[in-house]
């Protein structure tokens, strides 16, 4: 009876170590690298009023409003931080690898899931994910998570058992994908895939191949149907994607070099070979071939539809947009390695793993650098003016005003502020007309830099935070010099100045 009790335990303790493994490696100086504009976006979305949030979604960023949702709980649970912010994305993409052995042992064998999970916790877009503000991790998760149930499901309704309940908590999980990240959607078309393949193999079987092509159908058309609403919203605020280049012959590096490998050439060339090779090696064997069938249109489908969308419509391809498909491609190079003889099995498997480790370890490090994201380094611009307020005397009565954010035209350098507010305090914004918790859109509104010598009052310190390019500092030089100030310090922070002026 102990030992029976025992065996699921032991099932769990390799995904588990896995998981904690992966969230390990990519929690891991996460603190180091500045917020940046899309990171910015999550903290004033998530640190307003739920009135507030619920005006901004009406607006913009509808598509994130679960995100948002699920951050502003987990704020008001534990404060916001760089740190916190990037926690939740941590830890997911550990549950992520977690579900991954545990796909892999389902679909293939215990030590495919294994060598699955490890390489997948080394993807350079995985340990990028692992530390991004945003809701990649998250969406990875569910998406692993969701194809268990399908597999799940579809075994069940072959065997003939009781499979609804499986099926109901397919729906179930793919609506919440849908609503976390919409693009996820795209995953229940690839298990419509692999779902209808096995159909092109004529056989004895076919009717119970039909029931789960059926069943996978009723359950799709369930989740659709409630994510419409969704759609409809997100398909209003397509201007929010409008910065996405369309579909060129580029794309074709995009998907090969990004899309899973974050612009690591050797890891690309080392993880697309090995792909290949699993793909021919599980084709040739029917036991690895249930995984080729569930592995395959998880990555491609998803790729696939988004670049087609893309040529008929708006552009809509971006590479960490289907990040989530990253797992799929781990549970072929997975198989590739296990695939080996088992007299070599243990020293292949070695020597993989130390490879990708190897490979990876450049790109990890250079991801926990402060300008690593976005070439931002707020977190030093913030960290000058605490620096050189501590030097003014007690009481000093200092003013802040925000310029141009370098590449983004719809919002101003106050999202420094914004995401490092702690440098901030007890400075006066004389041109703020609303804060972006008060206001219908994502950014707070400003007026004019022209206006900041009526506004600004009885300042004896002003600080000007604004791109490099483009350099208003002229502007706001002349406004103030009218006033009695003069220019007295000035730091280049990456594509940020902090100017200082006295009178």
């Amino acid at each position: 009876m102990r030992s029976t009790r025992a065996q699921p335990v032991r099932l769990w303790v390799v995904p588990a170590l896995v998981g904690v493994g992966t969230t390990s490696v990519a929690a891991a100086f996460s603190w180091v690298p500045s917020i940046w504009y899309d990171e910015a976006a999550t903290v004033v979305s998530a640190t307003r009023p739920w009135a507030a949030l619920a005006r901004e979604v009406q607006q913009v960023d509808v598509v994130h409003a679960t995100y948002y949702a699920v951050m502003h709980c987990w704020f008001a649970l534990v404060g916001y931080t760089p740190f916190t912010l990037r926690l939740p994305s941590s830890i997911a993409i550990g549950v992520a690898a977690a579900l991954l052995v545990v796909l892999g042992r389902t679909l293939a064998s215990p030590r495919t899931g294994l060598v699955a999970g490890v390489l997948f916790a080394l993807f350079p877009r995985v340990t990028w994910m692992g530390s991004e503000g945003r809701s990649f991790a998250i969406d990875t998760a569910l998406a692993v998570g969701t194809t268990i149930l399908f597999v799940a499901a579809r075994d069940r309704t072959r065997q003939g058992a009781r499979s609804w309940p499986w099926w109901v908590s397919y729906a179930a999980i793919s609506i919440l994908s849908g609503a976390v990240f919409l693009y996820l959607a795209l995953m229940t078309v690839g298990h419509g895939v692999t779902a209808a393949l096995p159909l092109l193999r004529r056989s004895g079987r076919d009717r119970d191949r039909r029931k789960v092509l059926l069943r996978w159908g009723a359950a799709t058309a369930l989740s659709a149907c409630a994510l419409l609403p969704l759609a409809s919203a997100t398909a209003g605020q397509d201007r929010q994607i409008a910065w996405i280049d369309p579909i060129s012959a580029h794309t074709i590096q995009e998907v090969l070099l990004t899309q899973w490998f974050t612009k690591n050439p050797g890891f690309a060339v080392f993880g697309c070979t090995l792909a290949v090779v699993g793909v021919v090696l599980m084709h040739r064997n029917d036991t690895r071939r249930r995984l080729l069938v569930v592995a395959l249109p998880w990555a491609l489908v998803p790729t696939i539809g988004l670049i087609a969308a893309s040529l008929v419509t708006n552009p809509l391809y971006s590479p960490r947009y289907a990040a989530f498909t990253a797992p799929a491609v781990a549970l072929c190079l997975g198989a590739a390695v296990t695939a080996v003889p088992t007299r070599w099995s243990r020293r292949a498997v070695a020597t993989v793993l130390v490879v990708a480790a190897a490979l990876t370890a450049p790109t990890w490090a250079q991801q926990r650098t402060v300008a690593a994201k976005d070439d931002a380094a707020w977190n030093e611009a913030a960290a000058v003016i605490v620096a050189h307020r501590s030097e003014e005397p007690v009481g000093e009565r200092d003013a802040v005003v925000f310029g141009p954010l370098e590449r983004h035209p719809l919002a101003t350098s106050r999202t420094i502020a914004d995401t490092y507010p702690a440098a901030f305090s007890g400075l006066r914004d004389p041109l703020l007309v609303a804060p972006a918790s008060e206001s219908a859109g994502l950014w707070g509104t400003q007026r004019p830099l022209r206006d900041i010598r009526e506004e600004v009052g009885a300042a004896k310190v002003v600080w000007l935070l604004t791109a490099v390019e483009p350099d208003v500092r002229t502007i706001v030089t002349q406004a103030l010099t009218r006033d009695g100030f003069r220019r007295s310090r000035t730091w280049q922070r990456t594509r940020t100045w902090v100017v200082q002026y006295v009178r």
